[in-house]
């Protein structure tokens, strides 16, 4: 079939918590929901550039039941309200991606599909859509699942790593994914030209389901009753409440053949870590940023730091640098910049302590 046929879709995934934006990022409020370095939120953002790659209709909102009211909300103003796929539970991207694809399968059985998280934050659109439309291209004609490739800026442990092989005209076949090395190996592989995983994927419908019927024999059977029941949410429920819970990064990435690789040349952060948040804000003299700019803050002697600031709280540094501050009216968080990716952990703490798990799950 001619590439100028194939029509394309987007799915953009937006089930996540983000425990490491804690105390930001709660689970009735996670960080998709939030706004950095704009006014609309980072979903909003990623709804917005996406609607300069694809026909409007063409996008799709995946998500779980715990935040259907919100996304009802936001997909209003983008005229997306029929373009929501709510999951009854959240399950990981395999199944969040298995899921919306045997829909897409139902409409358009030709369909190539680009996947993405709502919480990237992406410079240079212009060369965004120019990658994901040669990714489009790739996908359709070599029959792979294509992934985007980020050059590395140092080693971090909060990303998965490809590995790439063979170069194929302006492609390259994976060699391999590593998933969340160490700082010490994620050095070791950067020193051998891998790449950041994006956890961008393009793949046309057919590659993805032979993939998952030839690398995971459950998850095909979860399609094929996926398909069967389309039309009845209370079947649906009950598949996924059977499913297994598997990233697609460890479910088809690491195990597939059929992954290629093109890197990026587009400005890509994964706002996912305070460090992250810090990097990409505006700082002041002192190279200290302020998450809002009408937080009250007064430094002497300190730099490198990441604020956020309780209404008509004023915040005062003495002699202290790299740090992330980050104050809300119930929760404090002070944390090394550095040692942002471990916030991850603290939550973790916090949801297993019945005197504080409300601090991040919220009253029931």
């Amino acid at each position: 079939m001619p590439e100028s046929s194939i029509k394309h879709y987007i799915f953009v995934l937006c089930g996540g918590t983000g425990p490491r934006l804690w105390p930001l990022s709660r689970k009735n409020k996670p960080k998709q929901f939030l706004s950095f370095f704009d006014k609309k939120s980072i979903l909003e953002q990623t709804l917005k550039r996406s609607q300069k790659i694809v026909s409007p209709e063409n996008i799709y909102i995946v998500s779980n039941s715990n935040y259907a009211n919100k996304i009802i909300k936001i997909a209003k103003d983008f005229n997306l309200t029929k373009n929501i796929i709510i999951e009854p539970e959240k399950k990981n991207t395999a199944l969040a991606i298995l899921y919306a694809t045997t829909k897409i399968k139902q409409i358009d059985p030709t369909a190539i599909i680009s996947t993405f998280p709502s919480d990237h934050y992406i410079k240079n659109i212009i060369h965004f859509k120019q990658t994901l439309n040669n990714a489009k291209r790739i996908a359709q004609s070599t029959d792979t699942v294509v992934t985007i490739g980020i050059k590395p800026n140092g080693p971090n442990p909060s990303y998965g790593y490809i590995h790439p092989g063979k170069k194929i005209e302006d492609y390259y076949k994976v060699s391999k994914f590593i998933e969340k090395p160490n700082p010490k190996r994620a050095q070791k592989l950067i020193d051998k030209n891998s790449y950041w995983n994006s956890g961008i994927y393009t793949f046309s419908v057919s590659t993805l389901i032979n993939e998952f019927e030839k690398l995971q024999p459950e998850y095909f059977q979860i399609f094929k009753d996926l398909e069967k029941n389309l039309n009845y949410p209370q079947k649906i429920a009950q598949i996924y409440k059977q499913s297994p819970n598997l990233a697609i990064d460890k479910a088809i990435s690491e195990k597939s053949s059929k992954m290629t690789m093109i890197p990026a040349t587009f400005d890509w952060s994964d706002i996912g870590e305070w460090k992250a948040i810090f990097l990409n804000s505006k700082k002041n003299k002192d190279n200290n940023a302020l998450i809002d700019p009408k937080t009250n803050l007064l430094s002497t002697s300190s730099q490198n730091c990441l604020v956020s600031g309780s209404d008509n709280k004023l915040i005062g540094l003495v002699g202290v640098s790299n740090l992330a501050i980050i104050d809300t009216p119930d929760a404090l968080l002070v944390c090394n910049l550095d040692s942002s990716f471990k916030v991850r952990d603290l939550v973790s703490l916090i949801v297993k302590n019945k005197k504080y798990k409300t601090y991040f799950l919220g009253q029931k």
